[in-house]
């Protein structure tokens, strides 16, 4: 298995949204980083931020999951 970084951010929060939404299709996927950015803010710059990381296989189709907005789909939204 090779990883390979499919997105990056620069909150928690924001990251663990985007693992669930992989996850939620089937793609397992991990972290790098998460925690480093805790216990100083500028180790997220130095490391280049949270890093959501797949298998190298699942690139494209994660990709196209993370680019697939649905706030049209929700009540108000669009």
């Amino acid at each position: 298995m090779k990883l390979v970084t499919v997105a990056t951010f620069d909150t928690m929060p924001a990251a663990h949204i985007a693992k669930g939404r992989l996850e939620t299709e089937g793609i397992a996927c991990w972290l790098k980083d998460e925690h480093l950015g805790q216990t100083d803010w500028l180790y997220n710059i130095a490391v280049g931020w949270i890093k959501l990381q797949v298998d190298a296989e699942h690139f494209e189709q994660a990709r196209l999951i993370l680019d697939t907005d649905y706030s049209a789909d929700l009540p108000g939204g669009g």
